[in-house]
């Protein structure tokens, strides 16, 4: 076992999301916009329309000091936040994928010297040699986001990896080609965006800013409604049983997730149909820039629930959120753990515990040691990925946090408490709590401490 990144202030899971979708925003309008800018060069070299190369020269300067620098420092947040936070997880998928991560590095590379070559040989090479470096550049985008996709599709749809153990049976699982044709269109509507943005830095007479704002607006909404199309009649479809029905399910799928994916793509329909009809308005700076906020919060509405989807696995029927594994996997040679830590105890296999005395808990039998201080070691390793499970991240409430949920269920009591984990195993969408009788009464005494620390004297009194 790891050690466990409860967080501070905000739970764990909340940072990971923030750094995540913002990568996520960049990267999609990265992509998109290669292939974009190559078709208005393409369009300004068979009309015969040199002013267009303004737009393009003002579109990359932007891409190379901004999205293919923050966007990217994003991305290696991704990897700090998501190993911090889930390193049993990640491991599993730099075990199964490593030649694919080191592909999707390979055209990383070719992205991050493509648009520095892109942009600094305007004017210096053949306008058609031009055109086709910024056709490889779109290529190797393109390369970067199908090998991301496959990978992030496997933790939902590990499909018949389950069985055989190949990884190209998780890599082209049952929602890669759904879920890679949808982020396709609808990363085409967030560069519609990007592009009323970067035309509206143009002079308002500009011929440019008056071609490209409603050009932009006809493919920012094909892609919205191709994307939009495409998520709910294949994407959506080819998700687990599982997973259809945690969408129906308000205590695990939030109102506010669908709220914000709603806002989102209204937000952008509206700015996309009124650069159709009103360009120059469309262009305005403010417009634009509220737009691609309110798009970021759609966004990660549509990222929390695709990554709750899997509740309560990191990777669907493989392993769970608390990076322990419950099922058997023959084609790898492996076991499930939850016999093992239930007879020897999950504080033996803890050696990085959190909380002072756990270790000796585990060696001495928990004789002489506190059992609440154990009771937080096990508290945050089986439950933290899914809940707020100590006061330094209950900030504004939290992430469902458990002190909550008992509070609300009246149970405030240690004996009321364990009798609640011991009946876990019977609930939907959560795994047994694992480890001795013994262990779960630690973790009862633990939790019993966090109710009253939450409530502080009204709690306290209720428990008694």
């Amino acid at each position: 076992m790891y050690p466990v990144w409860e967080g501070f202030l905000f739970h764990s899971a909340f940072l990971v999301a923030i750094v995540a979708v913002a990568h996520v925003l960049f990267s999609h309008v990265t992509v998109a916009a290669t292939w974009f800018n190559w078709w208005v060069e393409r369009k300004a070299l068979l009309e015969d329309k040199p002013y267009l190369m303004d737009y393009l020269k003002a579109s990359a300067l932007r891409l190379l000091m901004l999205a293919y620098t923050v966007g990217a420092m994003f991305g290696v947040g991704i990897w700090f936040s998501v190993t911090a936070s889930n390193p049993r997880g990640i491991s599993t998928l730099i075990h199964n994928f490593v030649f694919y991560w080191a592909s999707e590095w390979f055209w990383f590379i070719i992205d991050v010297f493509g648009i520095a070559v892109y942009y600094y040989t305007f004017g210096r090479v053949n306008p058609r040699t031009h055109a086709r470096i910024g056709l490889i550049l779109a290529l190797a985008a393109s390369g970067t986001l199908a090998i991301i996709v496959g990978i992030l599709g496997f933790k939902l749809t590990p499909g018949a990896w389950m069985q055989s153990g190949l990884s190209l049976d998780g890599f082209y699982n049952p929602t890669f080609w759904p879920m890679l044709f949808a982020r396709f269109g609808l990363m085409f509507a967030l560069t519609a965006l990007y592009a009323l943005l970067v035309a509206g830095s143009l002079p308002k007479d500009h011929p440019a800013r008056k071609e490209v704002v409603p050009l932009a607006g006809r493919v920012g909404l094909v892609g919205l409604l191709v994307g939009v199309g495409l998520v709910l009649l294949w994407y959506m479809p080819s998700l687990p049983e599982h997973a259809k029905t945690l969408l129906r399910v308000p205590q695990a799928i939030q109102p506010v997730f669908f709220a914000e994916m709603a806002v989102g793509v209204l937000a952008t329909f509206l700015l996309l149909v009124l650069a159709l009809v009103r360009p120059n308005l469309a262009a305005h700076p403010v417009l634009a820039y509220g737009a691609l906020a309110l798009a970021f919060l759609g966004l990660f509405g549509a990222e929390r629930t695709r990554e709750v989807l899997r509740k309560p696995d990191v990777i669907y029927g493989y392993m769970a959120s608390n990076q322990i594994r419950y099922v058997d996997l023959p084609a790898r040679g492996l076991k499930a753990e939850e016999p093992l830590l239930n007879q020897e105890g999950v504080l033996k296999h803890l050696p990085f515990a959190v909380a002072p005395g756990a270790k000796a808990a585990a060696s001495a039998g928990g004789g002489g040691v506190d059992p609440v201080e154990a009771g937080r070691s096990l508290v945050a390793l089986e439950c933290s990925s899914c809940h707020t499970v100590s006061r330094q991240t209950a900030f504004l409430g939290g992430m469902r946090p458990l002190a909550v949920m008992f509070a609300r269920r009246g149970m405030t009591s240690k004996e009321q408490i364990r009798a609640y984990l011991e009946a876990i195993g019977g609930f939907p969408f959560m795994h047994p709590v694992v480890g001795t009788p013994e262990e779960r009464d630690f973790m009862a005494a633990y939790l019993e401490k966090f109710v009253r620390e939450y409530y502080g004297a009204k709690a306290q009194g209720g428990g008694q």
